[in-house]
């Protein structure tokens, strides 16, 4: 399974997205452009709900995101990339690792159990902002049980940031660059 969403942009040496739900991770992690002019699919609140209703997170009913809620959403992604980049870079960054760890506290994740004993990841929240946030979460999870967390990095250039998955030791978003 492949996550389609909105980014801004395509990605610079033309690589697939990252598979499964890491898919969805890469994409929100790439609704800003650091390369091009700037290009922010999250500028607002309503580009946001737009934005998570399309990659299927929000249900198609009114929602409202509030000021607090969105800043949140994009500290939620600027450490994201902050600690794909150290990964990157073979790094640690603490601060970011704080960041989600609060961020991902907002989602209030439950596991819950379906009549086979199989055992999923689901947020007990029943407003928008939570939603958001624990669909992250649980993409960030299912990925690390899959093996392919590790593999999902972001440029190191100071200049771009890009997202991108490979399984190689790349560090950079594209050749040259």
């Amino acid at each position: 399974m492949t996550i389609d969403v909105q980014t801004a942009g395509p990605d610079p040496a033309g690589r697939k997205p990252a598979p499964g739900p890491l898919g969805l991770v890469q994409a929100f992690v790439n609704t800003v452009s650091l390369r091009t002019e700037g290009r922010d699919l999250l500028t607002d609140r309503p580009a946001a709900v737009g934005w998570f209703r399309g990659a299927g997170v929000l249900p198609p009913d009114p929602v409202v995101v509030t000021t607090s809620e969105h800043a949140g959403l994009l500290r939620l992604r600027d450490a994201l990339r902050a600690i794909l980049v150290a990964r990157t870079e073979g790094r640690e960054d603490e601060a970011a690792s704080a960041i989600l760890t609060r961020s991902f506290a907002d989602g209030r994740l439950v596991l819950t159990m379906d009549a086979a004993a199989g055992a999923h990841w689901a947020t007990a929240a029943r407003a928008p902002y939570p939603s958001m946030i624990a669909a992250m979460a649980i993409a960030i999870a299912e990925s690390a049980t899959a093996g392919t967390w590790p593999y999902l990095r972001a440029c190191a250039a100071a200049d771009c940031g890009w997202a991108f998955y490979d399984e190689s030791a790349a560090t950079r978003c594209s050749p040259g660059h």
